[in-house]
Parts: structure tokens; C-alpha cells; sequence
């Protein structure tokens, strides 16, 4: 819109000038950018004619000979990665370096491994071994009888981890009380499912059989915890190049020393949002998605993108996990978006293990917690909210999608601008919940007041509530009411400020070691009202055409991430002596 208010001469007429009072407006048309621009005649010369026509020459041979040059590429480029590894491989034996699996030589070795692996799977075993295997799940044979070879492997996981538990609390049989929790949750979760005629057990029952298996390889194995702290190292030192680029554009005390919200953890969404859009750009997340979301759908029952969030969700957390799968929020149905926001609610990010060791929480508890809500998450996700429609993101289903950017710079461009609304949409909710929550507080004291009780908060009302939880999770019963208080103060406020009061219990020698490791496992999850709103704000800024369907599963995502965490602490409780 353009305003007149001067002269304009135009083919020789004068246009009258038009008072302040009667200014209007009138729309400019623009040309389609996409209209058939109209070329011109060459003009550079005859240097710049044969330069042209040396150009056209070499694309005309390369395209006549693209698969003779493309294997020259590859031939060439294996040539340079060999020579490469031998290099590595000379400086390893001379120098005599110690094989660290986590860092250095090991993880080089082990990626080096993993890709031969692929080559050698993708380029020989699958073109023979799939088409048999694919026939195979497909008979009439095995479709009859996989369900019953489930449920007999379920059969005897549960004998052998029932003879394993008598035999391993012979020495204290209270630790038995914290079986009766994991029923009595399962007993809860299926009495208040939305859909209780939906429910899938063999999804339930994975759930829960591998929840079980994840904490005795990280409770009771180190190895297993090791592997896991290196994978989150490694996830966490990549998520720092974020934290490089915000230290540059707002300075060490935001990001560093004073390590505020907006400015430190929301800044990584933005590196990682242009990086997610770079590999969509590529191809590559979608096949990574497919791929580890299809095993995982085959040993759960869940769809791609369910069992994906589950396990990413462990070390990027619950903002930045949904933007490897954005492009298929758009398809997912309210049990799906009810599970993706469960399992954020269910855990917390492996980028902030290092800020909660500083409180004097142990890391191996933190971790293991972790791990073993990715498939407890997706189990009471589908027990309080079954999916009741045909899934449009199965591995039979799912359509890879490809990037509509036009090249490598668009997609990290748009990736990163992606990340803006989000950002804001996170900061916005996060203020109001809190803001809300400090209300209702103040309304509780005040009204606690008029009675003669003073320091009466939410926190407080909830944590009273939850000493019977803490309790069912084993917990002595002397340190019940303190336990509860803690999950009260993470479910109102936040896990931070639990966290530093569950360090200084733990300093004073206030709670047994094993009370301690049951509140670990208990405060292990982003669900309080911050998170709520930074889930709702994520998810219906990548996608708002399924806002309805968020805001309302957004309080029974709430529940069952709580209900997931006081599982595994149940589990921790029972394992732990």
C-alpha cells in the first residue's frame, strides 16, 4: 500500500495534491517473481563465448559419462579415507595412546566399524536376506503365531525376574513394597485410560519388560551405565557448539556465569533446528528416523515417530527432539501426540546432567532414569490414551518426505529461523505458567494464614498428598514424608530446585542411600508447570493446525509422564539394596 500526498507528473499530466485530510491508499501490484523472466543478448565477448562454450562442453561429457565419473568419485574418495586411516592407524602405534572407547582413537574406530558395517549390510546382506525375511513376515505362519511367541517370551521373563527378586531381597524383603507400586501404578493407568477397550498389552507389557531390563543393565551393570553416560557426553559436547554461537552474540555472563534460561538452554534449539534442516535437506533424518523408529516400532508395537521421540528425547530434550520429526506432526494422531508429550514429561535432557551434578546428584541414577523411560513412557502413554485410529506413521505407512529448500544454505537458513517462534512461544509460556504457580502459592499462604498455619504452599499440599507415593516407591517410612515433599517441589516448581535440596539432605545425612537413589529416580523428569507450557508452546509452533488436539491431551501427558517416573523409581527401589 502506497500513500499519495504530492505532486506526481506523469505522460505530462499533473496529479493535484491531495490534502492531509483526504489521504488514501491504493494497492501497488508487484510481478509474480515466478513469471518467465525474459533473457538478453550475451554480451561478453568472444573470451567469455568460448568460456562458455568449454563450460557447456565438460556438463555435456559428465552427463553423457555420469555413472563412469560418479564411480571415479567414490573410487577416489575411498582412496582418500583409506590413506587417511592409515595415517591414523601409524600415529596410534607410534605414539602408543591408550584406546579410549568414548573419545579419541576408540570412538574413531567404532565409527569406522559402523560404517563398513552399513556398506556391508546395505550392499550385501540386505539385497539378499530382506526379500526372504520380508516373505517370511508376511506368511500366514508367522503372522499366527508371532503373537504367541511374544507373549511366551513375556511368560518367562516374568518367571526368571520373579525367581531373580526372592532369591536377591532374601536379605530385605521391604524392598518388595516397591512391586506393589509398579502394579498399583499399572492397576491406576488402566483404571483411568481414556480408551481402556484400545489397549494394546503387548505394547504395555513391552513397556514395562524393557523398563525392567534397562535398569538391571544401568542399575546393577556399570558397563551398561558407561556406555550410556558416553553416548550422553557426546550428545551434550555437540549441543554445546550452541552455546559457542550465543556466548558470541550475548556475551559470557548470560550464557556462562550466570547461565539464564532464555539466553543459555533456548539457544541451542537454534544450532540444532539448522542442523535437523540441513540432514532433512539431505535425506539422511528421514531414513535415520525410519530406520531406528521401525526397530523399535517391531519390539513395542508404537510408530515410527512415537518410538523415535522416546529415544531421542533422552539426550536432547523435550524442545528439541520434535524438530528431527516436525515435518509429520501435521499426521499424528491424539494417542501419538499424547505419547510424544508424555515422553518429555517422562525425563529429563542429558544436556543438563552436568548442572544437576553440581547440586550433589548422582549422575549413574540420573542417567539410568532416563533410559528407562523411553519405553515406560511409551507404555503408560498407550495404556491412558490407546490409539483408536489407523496410525498414518507406521513403517508401512510413513512417507519420506523431501526438503522443498533449494539448497544447502536455504535449509540451514530456514532451520535456523524456524527455531525463532518456538523460542519465543517457550519463554512466553514458561513465564506465564510460573508466574501462575506463584499465585496460587500466595493464595495458599495467605489463606493458610487466616487459620493460623503459616508457610502453607502448593508444593507443600502436593508433597503431603505424595507421601503414600513415596511410600508404594519403597521408601523408609520415617523418610517418606520428606521424599514426598521433594516429588511435591519438582511437580510444582521445578526439578532444579528438588534437586538442590535433595543434594543438601544428602550432605547432612538426612536420608538412607537407598531413599536417596528412589527421590533420584522420582525427581528425574521435566513435569511441572514451566514444562507444560514450553511442550504446548513447541509443539503447536511446528505445528498449529494440531493445536485442539495438544491443549487437550497436553494435562493427561502430565499424569502419565509422573505416573512413568514414579515407575521407575519403583523399579530403582526394588533393585536397589
Amino acid at each position: 500500500m502506497t500513500i499519495i500526498e504530492k505532486e506526481e507528473i506523469t505522460n505530462g499530466e499533473i496529479i493535484p495534491v491531495v490534502p492531509l485530510s483526504n489521504l488514501e491508499t491504493v494497492d501497488i501490484i508487484h510481478p509474480d517473481p515466478k513469471q518467465e523472466e525474459v533473457s538478453i543478448k550475451p554480451c561478453g565477448g568472444p573470451l567469455g563465448q568460448i568460456l562458455s562454450d568449454f563450460r557447456k562442453s565438460i556438463k555435456d561429457k559428465i552427463s553423457k559419462h555420469s555413472n563412469t565419473f560418479f564411480n571415479f568419485l567414490i573410487i577416489l574418495g575411498v582412496t582418500l579415507i583409506g590413506v587417511y586411516i592409515g595415517f591414523m592407524i601409524n600415529n596410534f602405534i607410534n605414539t602408543g595412546s591408550h584406546i579410549d572407547w568414548c573419545y579419541g582413537y576408540g570412538k574413531a574406530f567404532i565409527t569406522i566399524a559402523a560404517i563398513l558395517w552399513c556398506i556391508a549390510y546395505y550392499k550385501g546382506l540386505k539385497p539378499f536376506f530382506h526379500p526372504n525375511f520380508k516373505n517370511l513376515t508376511k506368511s500366514a505362519y508367522y503372522v499366527k503365531n508371532i503373537k504367541y511367541m511374544k507373549y511366551t517370551v513375556y511368560l518367562a521373563f516374568v518367571v526368571a525376574f520373579i525367581v531373580f527378586i526372592i532369591y536377591d531381597t532374601s536379605n530385605n524383603r521391604r524392598r518388595l513394597i516397591s512391586l506393589l507400586g509398579v502394579i498399583f501404578f499399572l492397576f491406576i493407568s488402566f483404571i483411568f485410560s481414556k480408551h481402556p477397550e484400545y489397549i494394546r498389552w503387548d505394547t504395555v507389557l513391552s513397556g514395562v519388560t524393557l523398563q525392567i531390563l534397562f535398569g538391571l543393565c544401568t542399575i546393577r551393570w556399570e558397563t551398561g551405565r558407561n556406555i550410556l553416560k558416553c553416548f550422553g557426553d557426546n550428545v551434550v559436547n555437540f549441543l554445546n557448539f550452541g552455546l559457542d554461537g550465543a556466548t558470541f552474540v550475548y556475551g559470557d555472563t548470560l550464557i556462562v556465569k550466570e547461565m539464564v534460561f532464555a539466553f543459555q538452554a533456548l539457544s541451542t534449539l537454534y544450532f540444532l533446528a539448522m542442523f535437523a534442516r540441513i540432514l532433512f535437506y539431505l535425506g539422511w533424518l528421514q531414513i535415520f528416523c525410519f530406520k531406528i523408529g521401525s526397530v523399535i516400532e517391531m519390539c513395542l508395537g508404537t510408530t515410527v515417530i512415537e518410538s523415535i521421540n522416546a529415544i531421542t528425547i533422552i539426550f536432547l530434550g523435550m524442545s528439541e527432539a520434535p524438530l528431527l520429526y516436525s515435518v509429520y506432526l501435521v499426521d499424528l494422531s491424539s494417542s501419538e501426540l499424547h505419547a510424544i508429550m508424555t515422553s518429555g514429561f517422562s525425563t529429563v535432557a542429558g544436556t543438563l546432567l552436568a548442572a544437576y551434578t553440581t547440586l550433589g546428584v548422582d549422575p549413574r541414577y540420573v542417567l539410568t532414569a532416563s533410559m528407562m523411560a523411553a519405553p515406560a513412557s511409551l507404555c503408560f502413554s498407550k495404556l491412558l490414551y490407546p490409539e483408536t485410529v489407523q496410525s498414518k506413521t507406521t513403517s508401512k505407512e510413513i512417507t519420506l518426505l523431501n526438503s522443498n529448500d533449494a539448497n544447502l544454505l536455504q535449509a540451514a537458513s530456514n532451520g535456523a529461523l524456524s527455531a525463532i517462534g518456538m523460542v519465543q512461544g517457550i519463554i512466553a509460556s514458561v513465564i506465564a505458567c510460573v508466574a501462575f504457580i506463584s499465585f496460587l502459592n500466595a493464595v495458599c499462604s495467605w489463606l493458610g494464614t487466616l487459620v493460623g498455619y503459616d508457610g502453607i504452599t502448593l508444593e507443600y499440599l502436593v508433597g503431603m498428598l505424595l507421601v503414600p507415593v513415596a511410600w508404594l516407591m519403597g521408601v523408609d517410612p520415617e523418610e517418606c514424608q520428606t521424599v514426598g515433599s521433594l516429588i511435591g517441589i519438582k511437580t510444582m516448581a521445578n526439578e532444579f530446585i528438588a534437586y538442590k535440596q535433595l543434594g543438601q539432605l544428602k550432605a547432612a545425612g538426612k536420608l538412607s542411600a537407598r531413599s536417596e537413589a528412589i527421590a533420584t529416580f522420582a525427581l528425574c523428569a521435566f513435569s511441572n508447570p514451566g514444562a507444560l507450557g514450553s511442550s504446548i508452546a513447541t509443539l503447536t509452533t511446528l505445528e498449529k493446525r494440531q493445536s485442539e488436539k495438544i491443549h487437550k491431551v497436553a494435562l493427561r501427558a502430565f499424569v502419565a509422564g509422573c505416573i512413568t517416573t514414579f515407575t521407575s523409581a519403583c523399579i530403582a527401589g526394588l533393585l536397589t539394596d
